[in-house]
Protein backbone atom coordinates (compact mmCIF):
# COMPACT_ATOMS: atom_id res chain seq x y z
CA UNK A 1 0.00 0.00 0.00
CA UNK A 2 1.30 3.43 -0.62
CA UNK A 3 1.41 5.67 2.58
CA UNK A 4 2.47 9.08 0.29
CA UNK A 5 -0.17 9.25 -2.07
CA UNK A 6 1.33 8.04 -5.19
CA UNK A 7 4.65 9.06 -5.13
CA UNK A 8 6.27 5.56 -5.75
CA UNK A 9 7.85 6.52 -8.90
CA UNK A 10 9.83 9.12 -6.97
CA UNK A 11 11.03 7.50 -3.80
CA UNK A 12 14.62 6.43 -3.42
CA UNK A 13 16.45 5.27 -0.69
CA UNK A 14 18.56 7.82 1.68
CA UNK A 15 22.42 6.37 0.06
CA UNK A 16 20.67 7.06 -3.05
CA UNK A 17 19.71 10.14 -2.55
CA UNK A 18 23.37 10.95 -1.06
CA UNK A 19 25.03 9.36 -4.32
CA UNK A 20 22.92 11.88 -6.30
CA UNK A 21 25.46 14.98 -5.05
CA UNK A 22 28.72 15.30 -7.56
CA UNK A 23 31.75 16.73 -6.93
CA UNK A 24 31.11 21.36 -7.53
CA UNK A 25 27.55 20.76 -6.59
CA UNK A 26 26.27 23.70 -4.54
CA UNK A 27 23.93 21.98 -2.08
CA UNK A 28 21.63 23.54 -0.13
CA UNK A 29 20.30 21.77 2.77
CA UNK A 30 17.47 24.12 5.02
CA UNK A 31 17.93 25.82 8.30
CA UNK A 32 17.73 24.26 11.81
CA UNK A 33 14.83 21.73 11.52
CA UNK A 34 14.58 21.57 7.91
CA UNK A 35 18.04 20.23 7.78
CA UNK A 36 17.78 16.44 6.50
CA UNK A 37 19.77 14.78 9.24
CA UNK A 38 20.21 11.14 7.74
CA UNK A 39 20.72 12.29 4.33
CA UNK A 40 23.84 14.66 5.94
CA UNK A 41 24.75 11.19 7.56
CA UNK A 42 24.73 9.63 4.50
CA UNK A 43 26.17 11.99 2.34
CA UNK A 44 29.33 11.82 5.14
CA UNK A 45 29.97 8.63 4.02
CA UNK A 46 30.74 9.76 0.67
CA UNK A 47 32.78 13.44 1.21
CA UNK A 48 36.05 12.11 0.98
CA UNK A 49 35.46 10.94 -2.59
CA UNK A 50 33.64 14.75 -3.10
CA UNK A 51 35.76 17.58 -4.95
CA UNK A 52 34.98 21.05 -4.83
CA UNK A 53 31.23 19.89 -3.71
CA UNK A 54 29.67 23.00 -0.80
CA UNK A 55 26.82 22.88 1.47
CA UNK A 56 24.94 25.70 2.88
CA UNK A 57 22.65 24.79 5.62
CA UNK A 58 22.60 26.66 9.04
CA UNK A 59 22.33 25.82 12.91
CA UNK A 60 23.16 22.10 12.62
CA UNK A 61 22.18 20.14 15.67
CA UNK A 62 23.95 17.06 14.49
CA UNK A 63 28.09 16.45 14.64
CA UNK A 64 28.33 15.29 11.20
CA UNK A 65 31.47 14.10 10.28
CA UNK A 66 31.97 16.30 7.15
CA UNK A 67 32.74 18.77 9.74
CA UNK A 68 36.13 18.07 10.76
CA UNK A 69 39.05 19.15 8.57
CA UNK A 70 40.10 17.08 6.46
CA UNK A 71 36.86 17.48 4.87
CA UNK A 72 38.10 20.62 3.86
CA UNK A 73 38.08 21.09 0.02
CA UNK A 74 35.75 17.95 -0.39
CA UNK A 75 32.97 18.84 1.09
CA UNK A 76 33.14 22.62 2.61
CA UNK A 77 30.15 23.62 4.68
CA UNK A 78 29.18 27.50 4.91
CA UNK A 79 27.15 28.17 7.92
CA UNK A 80 24.53 30.87 7.22
CA UNK A 81 23.81 30.78 11.18
CA UNK A 82 26.02 29.12 13.62
CA UNK A 83 25.09 27.37 16.65
CA UNK A 84 27.03 25.98 19.15
CA UNK A 85 28.36 22.64 16.80
CA UNK A 86 29.22 25.09 14.27
CA UNK A 87 30.71 27.23 16.48
CA UNK A 88 33.46 23.96 17.80
CA UNK A 89 34.42 23.62 13.74
CA UNK A 90 35.12 27.13 13.01
CA UNK A 91 38.78 27.32 13.48
CA UNK A 92 40.99 24.44 12.58
CA UNK A 93 37.72 22.78 11.25
CA UNK A 94 35.44 22.65 8.18
CA UNK A 95 32.60 25.40 9.04
CA UNK A 96 32.87 28.60 7.90
CA UNK A 97 30.21 31.51 8.61
CA UNK A 98 28.24 33.72 6.09
CA UNK A 99 26.99 37.04 7.33
CA UNK A 100 23.80 38.31 6.34
CA UNK A 101 20.54 39.62 7.72
CA UNK A 102 17.71 36.56 7.02
CA UNK A 103 15.40 39.10 5.38
CA UNK A 104 18.30 38.71 2.63
CA UNK A 105 18.33 35.13 2.59
CA UNK A 106 17.44 35.56 -1.33
CA UNK A 107 20.55 37.25 -2.05
CA UNK A 108 22.72 34.89 -0.08
CA UNK A 109 21.04 31.93 -2.44
CA UNK A 110 20.68 33.76 -5.57
CA UNK A 111 24.78 33.96 -4.85
CA UNK A 112 25.49 30.71 -3.68
CA UNK A 113 23.98 29.41 -6.76
CA UNK A 114 23.11 26.12 -5.34
CA UNK A 115 22.21 23.67 -8.09
CA UNK A 116 20.57 20.99 -5.70
CA UNK A 117 18.12 21.49 -2.77
CA UNK A 118 17.47 18.85 -0.32
CA UNK A 119 15.20 19.47 2.55
CA UNK A 120 13.02 17.74 5.05
CA UNK A 121 9.29 17.96 4.13
CA UNK A 122 6.12 16.29 5.95
CA UNK A 123 4.39 13.63 4.00
CA UNK A 124 1.94 14.39 1.35
CA UNK A 125 -1.89 15.40 1.75
CA UNK A 126 -4.24 13.69 -0.50
CA UNK A 127 -4.09 16.68 -2.87
CA UNK A 128 -0.29 15.35 -2.98
CA UNK A 129 1.02 18.82 -1.23
CA UNK A 130 3.61 18.57 1.28
CA UNK A 131 4.74 21.15 4.11
CA UNK A 132 7.90 22.42 4.53
CA UNK A 133 7.26 22.22 8.31
CA UNK A 134 8.52 24.04 11.48
CA UNK A 135 11.45 26.37 10.02
CA UNK A 136 10.25 26.20 5.75
CA UNK A 137 10.18 29.53 5.60
CA UNK A 138 14.18 29.99 6.03
CA UNK A 139 15.74 30.37 2.41
CA UNK A 140 13.90 26.95 1.22
CA UNK A 141 11.91 28.55 -1.38
CA UNK A 142 15.53 30.81 -3.02
CA UNK A 143 17.21 27.35 -2.91
CA UNK A 144 14.05 25.13 -4.56
CA UNK A 145 13.76 28.60 -7.46
CA UNK A 146 17.41 27.89 -8.04
CA UNK A 147 18.03 24.23 -8.39
CA UNK A 148 18.15 21.79 -10.87
CA UNK A 149 17.88 18.78 -8.78
CA UNK A 150 15.43 19.00 -6.04
CA UNK A 151 15.48 16.23 -3.44
CA UNK A 152 12.64 15.91 -0.44
CA UNK A 153 13.47 13.97 2.89
CA UNK A 154 9.94 13.12 4.30
CA UNK A 155 10.07 12.86 8.09
CA UNK A 156 6.33 12.43 9.65
CA UNK A 157 7.68 14.27 12.59
CA UNK A 158 7.55 17.44 10.89
CA UNK A 159 4.32 19.34 11.45
CA UNK A 160 1.85 20.11 8.58
CA UNK A 161 1.62 24.11 8.27
CA UNK A 162 -0.59 24.68 5.79
CA UNK A 163 -0.24 28.20 4.74
CA UNK A 164 0.64 29.16 0.78
CA UNK A 165 3.84 29.68 1.34
CA UNK A 166 4.79 26.74 3.33
CA UNK A 167 3.52 24.24 0.97
CA UNK A 168 4.83 22.88 -2.22
CA UNK A 169 3.22 19.72 -4.29
CA UNK A 170 5.24 16.88 -5.23
CA UNK A 171 5.58 17.07 -8.77
CA UNK A 172 7.66 19.73 -7.63
CA UNK A 173 10.23 17.26 -6.69
CA UNK A 174 12.59 15.22 -8.67
CA UNK A 175 13.17 12.41 -5.50
CA UNK A 176 11.55 11.80 -1.91
CA UNK A 177 13.72 9.79 0.36
CA UNK A 178 12.26 8.91 3.38
CA UNK A 179 14.38 9.99 7.33
CA UNK A 180 11.63 9.61 10.20
CA UNK A 181 13.27 11.58 13.13
CA UNK A 182 11.96 13.36 16.22
CA UNK A 183 12.59 16.80 15.68
CA UNK A 184 11.47 18.39 19.13
CA UNK A 185 14.28 19.37 21.52
CA UNK A 186 13.99 20.08 25.56
CA UNK A 187 11.74 22.54 27.29
CA UNK A 188 13.93 25.62 27.64
CA UNK A 189 15.75 26.46 30.50
CA UNK A 190 14.21 28.26 33.33
CA UNK A 191 15.51 32.04 33.83
CA UNK A 192 17.26 33.23 36.40
CA UNK A 193 16.63 36.02 39.05
CA UNK A 194 18.93 38.36 36.47
CA UNK A 195 16.98 37.43 33.98
CA UNK A 196 13.60 37.80 35.77
CA UNK A 197 14.90 41.45 37.07
CA UNK A 198 15.65 42.50 32.94
CA UNK A 199 11.97 41.43 32.22
CA UNK A 200 10.82 43.51 34.78
CA UNK A 201 12.17 46.87 33.37
CA UNK A 202 10.92 45.54 30.13
CA UNK A 203 7.84 44.90 30.17
CA UNK A 204 6.48 48.40 31.67
CA UNK A 205 7.73 49.22 27.76
CA UNK A 206 5.25 46.85 26.22
CA UNK A 207 1.87 48.44 26.14
CA UNK A 208 -1.53 46.09 25.80
CA UNK A 209 -2.45 45.52 22.51
CA UNK A 210 1.40 45.52 20.80
CA UNK A 211 2.54 43.24 18.26
CA UNK A 212 5.52 41.96 19.45
CA UNK A 213 9.01 40.18 18.43
CA UNK A 214 10.96 38.35 21.06
CA UNK A 215 14.18 36.93 20.10
CA UNK A 216 15.63 33.11 21.85
CA UNK A 217 17.33 32.47 24.95
CA UNK A 218 16.77 32.49 28.95
CA UNK A 219 16.23 36.85 28.57
CA UNK A 220 13.52 36.10 26.34
CA UNK A 221 12.06 33.72 28.42
CA UNK A 222 11.74 35.69 31.11
CA UNK A 223 9.71 37.99 29.17
CA UNK A 224 7.49 35.50 27.64
CA UNK A 225 6.50 34.69 31.15
CA UNK A 226 6.40 37.94 32.77
CA UNK A 227 3.69 38.82 30.22
CA UNK A 228 1.23 36.92 31.53
CA UNK A 229 -0.75 40.02 32.81
CA UNK A 230 -0.72 41.49 29.21
CA UNK A 231 -4.09 42.10 26.98
CA UNK A 232 -4.47 41.75 23.50
CA UNK A 233 -0.66 40.98 22.11
CA UNK A 234 -0.06 40.02 18.61
CA UNK A 235 2.92 38.15 17.07
CA UNK A 236 5.02 39.03 14.06
CA UNK A 237 8.20 37.21 14.58
CA UNK A 238 11.40 35.39 12.97
CA UNK A 239 10.64 32.88 15.38
CA UNK A 240 8.39 31.19 17.00
CA UNK A 241 8.82 30.30 20.70
CA UNK A 242 7.60 28.01 23.94
CA UNK A 243 6.56 31.24 25.46
CA UNK A 244 4.53 32.38 22.98
CA UNK A 245 3.18 29.65 22.60
CA UNK A 246 2.07 29.77 25.81
CA UNK A 247 0.87 33.44 25.85
CA UNK A 248 -1.41 31.93 22.98
CA UNK A 249 -2.78 29.19 25.68
CA UNK A 250 -3.81 32.04 28.28
CA UNK A 251 -5.46 34.00 25.54
CA UNK A 252 -2.60 36.55 25.79
CA UNK A 253 -1.72 36.96 22.38
CA UNK A 254 -4.99 36.60 20.51
CA UNK A 255 -4.20 38.65 17.49
CA UNK A 256 -7.43 40.56 17.81
CA UNK A 257 -6.04 44.32 17.94
CA UNK A 258 -3.31 43.57 14.90
CA UNK A 259 -4.27 46.43 12.28
CA UNK A 260 -1.94 43.89 9.62
CA UNK A 261 -2.95 40.32 9.24
CA UNK A 262 -5.31 40.30 12.46
CA UNK A 263 -5.71 37.14 13.94
CA UNK A 264 -2.46 35.78 12.33
CA UNK A 265 0.15 34.28 14.05
CA UNK A 266 3.28 35.49 11.42
CA UNK A 267 6.51 33.93 11.45
CA UNK A 268 9.45 32.33 9.82
CA UNK A 269 10.12 29.30 11.52
CA UNK A 270 8.82 27.37 14.97
CA UNK A 271 10.91 26.13 17.14
CA UNK A 272 10.79 24.03 20.61
CA UNK A 273 9.65 20.99 22.33
CA UNK A 274 7.06 18.29 21.29
CA UNK A 275 4.39 20.79 23.10
CA UNK A 276 5.22 23.75 20.48
CA UNK A 277 5.48 20.93 17.68
CA UNK A 278 2.10 19.68 18.06
CA UNK A 279 0.85 23.08 18.85
CA UNK A 280 1.42 24.57 15.50
CA UNK A 281 0.82 20.86 13.33
CA UNK A 282 -2.75 21.61 11.55
CA UNK A 283 -2.87 25.30 13.41
CA UNK A 284 -4.52 27.52 10.99
CA UNK A 285 -3.65 30.26 13.15
CA UNK A 286 0.18 30.27 12.49
CA UNK A 287 1.28 31.22 8.93
CA UNK A 288 4.98 30.43 8.51
CA UNK A 289 6.20 32.61 5.43
CA UNK A 290 9.20 33.45 3.60
CA UNK A 291 11.87 35.33 5.42
CA UNK A 292 12.57 37.56 3.14
CA UNK A 293 9.33 38.94 3.61
CA UNK A 294 8.57 38.13 7.07
CA UNK A 295 11.96 40.09 8.08
CA UNK A 296 11.76 42.38 5.64
CA UNK A 297 11.61 46.33 8.02
CA UNK A 298 8.86 47.35 5.77
CA UNK A 299 6.63 44.33 6.11
CA UNK A 300 7.27 44.48 9.97
CA UNK A 301 6.42 48.24 10.28
CA UNK A 302 3.15 47.39 8.29
CA UNK A 303 2.61 46.71 12.22
CA UNK A 304 1.35 49.86 14.11
CA UNK A 305 2.51 49.63 18.18
CA UNK A 306 5.19 47.23 17.16
CA UNK A 307 7.89 46.06 19.86
CA UNK A 308 10.87 44.50 18.97
CA UNK A 309 12.98 42.96 22.01
CA UNK A 310 16.34 41.33 21.51
CA UNK A 311 19.53 40.25 23.26
CA UNK A 312 22.84 40.73 22.85
CA UNK A 313 26.60 39.91 24.08
CA UNK A 314 27.61 43.45 24.96
CA UNK A 315 27.41 47.13 23.92
CA UNK A 316 30.20 49.89 24.16
CA UNK A 317 29.31 53.16 25.90
CA UNK A 318 28.51 54.74 22.43
CA UNK A 319 25.64 52.34 21.89
CA UNK A 320 27.28 49.71 19.28
CA UNK A 321 25.73 47.04 19.87
CA UNK A 322 27.66 43.52 19.43
CA UNK A 323 25.25 39.80 19.35
CA UNK A 324 27.14 37.52 17.20
CA UNK A 325 30.61 37.24 18.17
CA UNK A 326 33.80 38.57 20.37
CA UNK A 327 36.74 39.52 18.59
CA UNK A 328 37.28 36.97 15.74
CA UNK A 329 35.10 34.73 17.60
CA UNK A 330 31.59 33.83 16.08
CA UNK A 331 29.29 32.85 18.20
CA UNK A 332 26.17 32.84 16.28
CA UNK A 333 24.54 35.13 13.73
CA UNK A 334 23.15 38.48 13.53
CA UNK A 335 19.86 36.74 12.16
CA UNK A 336 16.89 39.05 11.92
CA UNK A 337 17.66 41.20 14.63
CA UNK A 338 18.60 44.41 12.74
CA UNK A 339 15.58 43.63 10.44
CA UNK A 340 13.34 43.90 13.59
CA UNK A 341 15.86 46.96 14.79
CA UNK A 342 14.52 48.67 11.96
CA UNK A 343 11.38 47.81 11.29
CA UNK A 344 10.20 48.59 14.77
CA UNK A 345 11.73 52.31 14.64
CA UNK A 346 9.65 52.22 11.28
CA UNK A 347 6.46 51.11 13.18
CA UNK A 348 3.97 53.72 13.78
CA UNK A 349 4.60 54.19 17.50
CA UNK A 350 6.83 51.22 17.04
CA UNK A 351 9.58 50.52 19.48
CA UNK A 352 12.99 48.75 19.67
CA UNK A 353 14.37 46.96 22.76
CA UNK A 354 17.50 45.29 23.49
CA UNK A 355 18.76 43.85 26.10
CA UNK A 356 21.74 41.86 27.99
CA UNK A 357 22.88 40.97 31.27
CA UNK A 358 25.36 43.71 33.10
CA UNK A 359 28.00 41.18 33.30
CA UNK A 360 29.69 37.98 31.75
CA UNK A 361 31.22 34.94 33.65
CA UNK A 362 34.06 33.22 32.23
CA UNK A 363 34.14 30.08 34.04
CA UNK A 364 37.09 29.02 32.89
CA UNK A 365 39.12 31.64 33.84
CA UNK A 366 36.94 32.83 36.91
CA UNK A 367 36.71 36.21 36.38
CA UNK A 368 33.63 38.15 36.03
CA UNK A 369 33.81 41.04 33.16
CA UNK A 370 31.51 43.78 32.15
CA UNK A 371 29.29 43.51 29.26
CA UNK A 372 28.53 47.49 28.79
CA UNK A 373 32.12 48.54 27.75
CA UNK A 374 34.36 51.36 26.73
CA UNK A 375 34.82 49.63 23.04
CA UNK A 376 34.15 46.47 21.63
CA UNK A 377 36.88 43.79 22.00
CA UNK A 378 39.34 44.25 18.44
CA UNK A 379 37.52 42.59 15.43
CA UNK A 380 34.23 42.27 17.18
CA UNK A 381 31.35 42.18 14.11
CA UNK A 382 29.14 45.02 15.28
CA UNK A 383 25.44 43.62 14.57
CA UNK A 384 23.12 46.26 15.56
CA UNK A 385 24.51 49.97 14.61
CA UNK A 386 24.50 52.42 17.28
CA UNK A 387 22.28 54.53 15.02
CA UNK A 388 19.77 52.13 14.94
CA UNK A 389 19.39 51.64 18.77
CA UNK A 390 16.52 52.83 20.51
CA UNK A 391 16.56 51.41 24.42
CA UNK A 392 18.99 48.92 25.95
CA UNK A 393 17.84 47.21 29.53
CA UNK A 394 19.90 45.58 31.90
CA UNK A 395 19.09 44.17 35.30
CA UNK A 396 19.76 47.80 36.93
CA UNK A 397 17.00 49.35 34.33
CA UNK A 398 16.95 50.97 30.82
CA UNK A 399 19.09 53.83 28.96
CA UNK A 400 16.45 55.35 26.50
CA UNK A 401 18.97 56.89 23.89
CA UNK A 402 17.16 58.09 21.12
CA UNK A 403 18.46 61.59 20.18
CA UNK A 404 20.90 61.56 22.68
CA UNK A 405 24.64 62.80 22.33
CA UNK A 406 27.39 60.55 22.45
CA UNK A 407 28.38 61.86 26.04
CA UNK A 408 24.70 61.42 27.18
CA UNK A 409 24.45 58.03 25.58
CA UNK A 410 27.69 56.77 28.12
CA UNK A 411 26.16 58.56 30.74
CA UNK A 412 22.59 56.39 30.57
CA UNK A 413 24.79 53.51 29.78
CA UNK A 414 27.25 53.52 32.75
CA UNK A 415 23.66 54.32 35.28
CA UNK A 416 22.71 50.37 33.79
CA UNK A 417 25.86 48.59 34.39
CA UNK A 418 26.68 46.46 37.19
CA UNK A 419 27.74 49.09 40.16
CA UNK A 420 31.03 46.90 40.98
CA UNK A 421 31.97 48.08 37.03
CA UNK A 422 30.88 52.14 37.09
CA UNK A 423 33.83 53.76 38.71
CA UNK A 424 35.99 51.94 35.85
CA UNK A 425 33.63 52.83 33.12
CA UNK A 426 33.69 56.61 34.20
CA UNK A 427 37.29 56.74 34.48
CA UNK A 428 37.61 55.69 31.02
CA UNK A 429 34.87 57.35 29.29
CA UNK A 430 36.56 60.60 30.71
CA UNK A 431 39.89 59.33 29.25
CA UNK A 432 38.80 59.64 26.17
CA UNK A 433 36.73 62.58 26.00
CA UNK A 434 33.17 60.58 25.97
CA UNK A 435 32.50 62.24 30.08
Amino acid sequence: MNVYNNCDNKIISLEDAANKIKSGDNVWAGGYLSVPVYFLQELSKNASELEGTTLYAGLLTYPYEFLKPEYLGHLNYNSLFMGPLEKKFQHGGNAKIVPYHLSNADEVLKQANCNVSVIEVTPPNAAGYVSLGACGGVGNKYGLESSELVIGIINEYQPFIANEDNLIHVDEFDFLAIGNHPIAGPKPEQPGQIEKNIADHVLPLIPNGSTIQIGIGTISNALGMGLVNHKDLGIHTEMFTESMMELCKLGVINGSRKNYKPNKIVAAFAAGSQELIDFVDGNDNIEIGDVCVVNDPVEIAKNDNFVSINTCIMVDLTGQVASEGIGHQQISGSGGQVDFVRGARMSNNGLSIIALASTHTDKKAGTVDSTIKLALPAGTPITTLRNDVQIIVTEYGYADLRGLTTNARAQELIKIAHPDFRNELIEQAKAVGLL
